[in-house]
């Protein structure tokens, strides 16, 4: 993939030209010296990382949003850590935007997440939810959020790579995150277009029983990975016997996110993805 890397005095600037996704790393010390600083973050909307270095290793993260860009936000947490290295921000072009007060929610929350699935960072966000943003709002953003962890990763933070990847397993049996007794038993069912499979469409099913998740022999198969993919769905994709991209198996995976993920090659999310045969997203059976 490639992207178009600009530097903006100490800041750096990342986009995509076949996207409207921003992403800027801008020294800490600068942000209370915003105005003199050759950037300008048109859209209002943001999505904002913290990260301060730490000297023992493990390093400091907080995960914010604001709908007023930069202005007074970012430098509000000072009692959080008292070193912050960079801020990094998460934005769209202003005319080409799905962000608003529901998703940039949506997308902290997803973000706040994933640091603490990777048990890496010392995360200082206390609560996060996920907010009022709609179905198709959340597919946006999941795809939004699937480059913007790649591009976050050139920029120099990580947050694709699972330190320990055990606690990941161990996250997936929780109960509620894995829609284990949640979601009634029954066929379900996703159609995903992906772009970095030259925009193809991709049909699966997903039959649940008795607390197993199971991609069912006949769905589609994309054989392309993209970013996010943790190793124990990798794993279950190179074992799959897949002919002509149709899997030729069923598949048992343990949350429906993995299930999602491990038919579209990529982090995705399956409360999202998978519908019932009327159209209504399992998220609903959360809620």
């Amino acid at each position: 993939m490639k992207y178009i890397v600009k530097r903006l005095g100490r800041s750096v600037e990342i986009s995509e030209a076949t996207s409207s996704l921003l992403i800027y790393r801008i020294p800490y010390q600068n942000l209370s010296q915003i105005s003199e600083e050759p950037i300008k973050i048109n859209n209002k909307f943001i999505v904002y990382i913290l990260y301060g270095e730490s000297r023992d290793g493990a390093d400091y993260i907080y995960v914010g949003k604001s709908t007023n860009g930069l202005k007074n936000r970012p430098t509000s947490h000072d009692d959080k850590y008292d070193n912050w290295t960079y801020c990094y921000v998460l934005t769209q072009l202003e005319e080409r935007t799905f962000f608003n007060d529901g998703t940039i929610q949506y997308i902290e929350d997803k973000v706040n997440k994933r640091v603490n699935e990777l048990n890496h960072y010392r995360n200082t966000t206390k609560v996060t939810n996920a907010g009022t943003a709609n179905s198709f709002d959340m597919e946006d953003c999941d795809e939004y959020l699937s480059k913007a962890f790649e591009m976050l990763d050139v920029l120099g933070l990580d947050l694709i790579t699972h330190i320990d990847d055990e606690s990941a397993k161990e996250a997936d049996k929780d109960d509620e995150e894995s829609g284990i007794g949640v979601i009634p038993d029954g066929h379900y069912y996703m159609s995903r277009k992906i772009k970095r499979w030259k925009n193809k469409t991709v049909k699966a099913e997903m039959l649940v029983s008795k607390g197993k998740f199971m991609v069912l022999s006949g769905s589609d198969f994309c054989p392309d990975e993209g970013p996010g993919l943790i190793d124990s769905i990798r794993i279950k994709r190179e074992k799959a016997t897949v002919i002509n991209y149709k899997l030729k198996e069923d598949v048992v995976l343990g949350t429906p996110s993995g299930a999602a993920s491990f038919i579209i090659g990529a982090a995705v999310n399956g409360w999202t993805s998978w519908k019932t045969a009327s159209g209504i997203a399992i998220d609903s059976f959360r809620k």
